[in-house]
């Protein structure tokens, strides 16, 4: 009976800390401190054959987001896009405490990995190449680049 209640103790400590591991991993192990920002997650929905894919991100560091310096999301084969749509959270005491970007994409885009271009930093998006979405799946919510 000992050994049973152990065993069930060590399996839930394991099962724990994987949970916490999964919970508390940033979405980028080193990003790039003149991003100034770093991304907390990211979402894909698709919209028939194309998709909107949503990045938000919270402020790191001292100074703020260069509203003179133009965002964009860099892929693989060297083009650049534009947010589709951009919004800013803030309050007094900080002017803007996170960032959201909305990107419109083909499949094709999704040909390798993805960067963000923010500030004077980079910012690794995704890692991977090939389809973004399985199939049948509308949409998909990421907390590593990994995907």
């Amino acid at each position: 009976m000992k050994r049973r209640t152990a065993l069930l103790l060590l399996m839930l400590a394991v099962a724990s800390a994987f949970a916490a591991w999964q919970w508390f991993r940033p979405y980028q192990w080193s990003g790039d401190p003149a991003a100034r920002f770093a991304i907390a997650h990211a979402s894909l929905r698709r919209d028939h054959s194309f998709f909107w894919l949503d990045l938000h991100l919270e402020h790191r560091g001292a100074a703020g987001h260069d509203l003179a310096k133009p965002v964009a999301l860099v892929l693989a084969d060297g083009r650049e896009l534009e947010p589709a749509e951009t919004t800013f959270e803030g309050d007094a005491t900080q002017a803007t405490r996170s960032l959201g970007f909305r990107f419109w994409l083909e499949e094709r885009d999704f040909a390798g990995p993805i960067h963000l271009r923010l500030n004077d930093g980079r910012l690794e998006v995704r890692k991977r190449s090939g389809p973004p979405v399985r199939a049948g799946a509308a949409s998909a919510h990421f907390t590593t680049s990994d995907w």
